[in-house]
């Protein structure tokens, strides 16, 4: 197997590919604002900076997860971590070592295969780790000043778990906010609205829909 085009549609190179191709969708379509990448698979705790914190809408992280480091991260970076590097490897051992395996090709298939999500697994996780600090909530003196501001909704929706919005703060540099809503509502991209709550689990805003006299 040579071509490029080989390898993607071949087993085992087909497998990881679909992957790959429904995670670029995903990805895609959360750059558009359609959807939000933290709402994708389950929600581990996080880091809260108070004094009490005890659990809430996020789950306890796998101890797997924990034991990689990667109990902190959103599950869609992990998944598009692991997911990539399993593509990756297995191109690579098809372009590679396909010739030099001895076995029926749907057991030399299957051997890539797990071969490389073994080999993803850690490699994912030593890659994505120093990113930890991104995604740790902290919610501080400045984040509770943003109540009562006027932002900009970014993303085509917003609901109880999804949304993105655009809010001016006392520098007058935009800053980017998560935020979520009762529904329904009539909010939308460009929709003007008012951060009236703050979430401490999770640093999500409440937002309502705010009309100019």
């Amino acid at each position: 197997m040579s071509s490029f085009l080989d390898l993607l549609t071949h087993y085992p190179g087909f497998v990881p590919s679909v992957l790959m191709g429904a995670l670029l969708v995903f990805w895609l379509l959360a750059i558009a604002g359609v959807l939000d990448f933290d709402s994708f698979g389950p929600h581990f705790d996080t880091d809260i900076d108070l004094p009490e914190h005890a659990g809430g809408e996020h789950a306890e992280a796998p101890e797997t997860l924990m034991a990689l480091g990667l109990d902190k991260l959103p599950f869609s970076i992990v998944v598009s971590g692991i997911v990539f590097f399993w593509w990756l490897f297995t191109l690579l051992a098809m372009s590679l070592l396909w010739s030099w395996i001895p076995l029926p090709a749907w057991a030399a298939g299957t051997l890539i295969l797990v071969g490389a999500l073994i080999l993803a697994v850690p490699v994912a996780a030593k890659v994505l780790k120093p990113l930890k600090p991104l995604f740790v909530v902290h919610v501080s003196a400045k984040q509770e000043s943003l109540l009562g501001k006027r932002c900009r909704i970014l993303t085509l929706t917003v609901d109880a778990k999804f949304g993105q919005a655009e809010v001016i703060v006392d520098s007058g540099a935009p800053l980017n906010v998560r935020v979520y809503a009762d529904t329904p509502n009539t909010l939308t991209k460009g929709s003007s609205a008012l951060l009236i709550d703050l979430d401490a689990k999770t640093g999500r805003y409440r937002v309502e829909s705010y009309e100019s006299a």
